[in-house]
């Protein structure tokens, strides 16, 4: 669709009692439906203007079929299997018998999967970093405090912070790739 000329506007001004009477007829609201079946009107004002063809009819006739075209491609969209997905709330039990629900398997933290994650991290890890590097890593990772790590590494505090800074853009990167 293209803008309206000056003429086409003019002509929809006109007309644009129409819009209102479709939406009365058929008992739809304006402010849900106004904006659905506008561009069925506006599509159907420049038909008009443009082709000798359609002006044989009343202009109300044109701009009546047009509005229904958009309110039943409304309703087809609406159909739409995308649109229409089950939904299935996480509070929801899962079979019938077990009593299990779907949050508590979806967001129960797996202890053993997150001590594989950081295993395959850490081996990945070793590649690129030094041994004094991954000892630090490694200590970090099992939950050592800053002050165990720098007593165990005989290293200052801040050497170890210092590292840590270092190595920190690799770790991301092995995160994220």
């Amino acid at each position: 669709m293209q803008p309206l000329t000056l003429e086409q506007q003019r002509f929809a001004e006109k007309n644009h009692d129409l819009v209102y009477g479709f939406l009365k007829q058929k008992n739809l609201s304006m402010n849900t439906y106004y904006d659905i079946i506008i561009f069925g009107y506006l599509q159907a004002v420049q038909e008009y203007c443009e082709h000798e063809l359609y002006q044989q009819y009343a202009f109300s006739t044109i701009a009546w079929r047009q509005m229904q075209s958009s309110l039943n491609n409304y309703y087809r969209t609406m159909k739409a299997y995308k649109r229409n997905a089950n939904t299935v709330s996480l509070q929801s039990p899962i079979g019938a018998e077990n009593g299990l629900r779907w949050e508590e398997i979806t967001s129960k933290q797996d202890n053993l999967m997150t001590q594989l994650e950081i295993e395959l991290l850490l081996h990945s890890l070793a590649f690129k970093l030094s041994e004094r590097e991954m000892t630090i890593i490694r200590m970090k990772a099992n939950g050592r405090t800053m002050h165990e790590i720098a007593k165990k590494v005989n290293l200052k505090f801040h050497d170890i912070n210092s590292l840590l800074s270092d190595v920190y853009e690799i770790v991301i990167e092995e995160l994220y790739d």
